[in-house]
């Protein structure tokens, strides 16, 4: 058998691939691996409240027409969107989960040794995205507190800037800017600059202060705000994220979008999530009580917690690795920080009452046992 002598370009060189570790692996698999008949997996930041009932309905009774092809503008979609924002549906890209957005944000915009200011630690979609396209990474540290540094990032900001990346709230730490920061930050970048807020965790804030890009977009033309139907809906497998922007900045990525990127399955469970408001409300008021009653025990365990509005808490402990790996033996998975070079922190999913039950007595009894 020959070996594969296609040239591939030398960004793709860099690359390793996709080497599953235990956080990424899938419950089925994790079973397997250690053997437990129960495993807790609080590694993917999934909702575990699952989808709208309605959603679920939609879907099974759409399944029969799968064999068709779809709206590939997601033309419905788009106007329960618009109205749901209150902007026009010409303001509305669908895409094939969040992260394709941002793709094809870079893929409309940059060109080789273009520049995107990236705060760090955050989602590492963006450093790919931008690599992949030829472009070039520059990482801005969050503060001592964890909080995105926006001034430093306006600092970072040269003329060979072509896009700034902000996740509020930011994953890993779950922390938001307010909307007075992010106010002020948006007056100081030039306006040849995209400015792309992901606001995949938005729907789980509580904190008032907190603003969307969305509320920008009338000040400022350079502002696209990207959510996803993964999070709080409930739908991470049916892969569905969206962009706001102008209208002008839309047409652009419809542009380098492909057809049908986004499947005909996942919008007819978007449509049926959205007519459901009153369980994303639940789903947003029971993840609200068990953000504050883990972050509660895991500060009382000792550990550093940065203050998340999302569904998932950030908590730097003395012993990390250790209560990661026994919690594994318990088949309780969660996301050690080394992704982000920070061994000292776990990044925690919230679960339900129940799966935090478990994981709150687990993490007890390893530091009883283990005398952490």
């Amino acid at each position: 058998m020959t070996k594969l002598q296609v040239r591939q370009r030398p960004v793709v060189e860099e690359f390793t691939g996709f080497h599953p570790t235990l956080p990424d692996r899938t419950i089925p698999e994790l079973k397997e691996i250690l053997g437990l008949d129960e495993v807790i997996k609080l590694s993917f930041n999934e909702s575990p409240y699952g989808l709208s009932p309605r959603a679920v309905s939609a879907l099974q009774a759409a399944a029969a027409n799968a064999y068709l092809y779809h709206d590939p503008e997601g033309k419905e979609l788009r106007q329960m969107l618009a109205s749901l924002y209150r902007v026009g549906d010409n303001q509305i890209v669908l895409g094939n989960g969040a992260d394709e957005i941002i793709s094809l944000v870079t893929q409309g915009l940059l060109v080789p040794g273009d520049e995107v200011v990236i705060p760090a630690p955050t989602f590492g979609q963006y450093a790919f995205a931008t690599r992949l396209q030829g472009g070039v990474p520059v990482f801005v540290p969050v503060k001592e507190d964890m909080g995105i540094d926006l001034s430093a990032m306006a600092a970072a900001i040269t003329p060979r800037t072509k896009i700034v990346i902000i996740c509020n709230p930011n994953n890993p730490t779950g922390m938001i800017v307010s909307g007075q920061e992010l106010r002020a930050f948006l007056a100081k970048v030039p306006p040849t600059v995209a400015v792309v807020l992901d606001e995949a965790y938005a729907e789980y804030v509580t904190d008032t202060t907190y603003k969307s890009g969305i509320d920008f977009l009338g000040e400022y033309a350079n502002v696209i705000a990207v959510r996803t139907f993964s999070k709080i809906y409930g739908m991470a497998a049916l892969r569905l994220g969206y962009g706001i922007a102008r209208p002008e900045f839309i047409e652009l990525l419809n542009r380098v979008r492909n057809l049908f990127n986004v499947n005909y399955l996942a919008q007819v469970a978007a449509k049926a999530a959205l007519s459901d408001g009153a369980f994303r409300d639940y789903a947003a008021r029971l993840n609200a009580a068990q953000r504050d009653r883990v972050t509660g025990a895991l500060q009382a365990l000792g550990a550093r917690v940065c203050p998340s509005q999302a569904n998932f808490v950030f908590a730097a402990l003395a012993n990390a690795a250790e209560y990661y790996t026994e919690l594994a033996k318990r088949g309780i998975i969660v996301r050690p920080g080394n992704a982000w070079n920070l061994p000292q922190y776990l990044r925690i999913s919230l679960g339900n009452s129940a799966q935090n039950d478990k994981l709150i007595a687990a993490m007890y009894e390893i530091r009883r046992q283990k005398r952490l």
